[in-house]
């Protein structure tokens, strides 16, 4: 591991103890939030969103995770599909994604494997069939 990926995963690490100190926002308090691209905001008074934010389906089950810095993405985000089933994981710094980001059909196949550096596909993304089979492969 080289000394950048290093860095980010000390990084992501403390990030992860820093999110046991701030506010968590849940479904029910959604109506609160403006989640849009860029950036998660308190609608009442549009001061910008530090904390975890998790998202629900109607059913419950989980839909979104994530963690938001001054409004901005910063570490891992989860997305799942109704099922329960993982849908995507993506890894953001300062809202760009940064690191292995990868997508799930919803029978659980992997379908995309991507690396980012600050937003930009870095290196090669692997895409796969439903069944698993590897489609393509692209180099950024």
């Amino acid at each position: 591991m080289n000394l950048k990926q290093s860095l980010l995963t000390l990084a992501l690490f403390f990030i992860g103890f820093a999110v046991n100190a701030q506010s968590t926002y849940y479904h029910n308090q959604l109506d609160d939030l403006s989640l849009q691209e860029g950036s998660a905001q308190l609608k009442d008074s549009g001061a910008l969103v530090t904390g975890r934010v998790i998202t629900n389906y109607e059913n419950g089950q989980l839909r979104m995770e994530g963690y938001y810095l001054a409004g901005k993405k910063e570490g891992v985000f989860r997305w799942w599909y109704a099922s329960g089933q993982l849908g995507s994981e993506e890894y953001f710094v300062n809202d760009l994604k940064h690191g292995i980001c990868r997508q799930w059909y919803a029978n659980g196949q992997i379908k995309q494997e991507a690396e980012y550096q600050e937003g930009q596909p870095k290196g090669r993304t692997k895409y796969w069939d439903e069944n698993g089979a590897k489609r393509k492969v692209k180099k950024a």
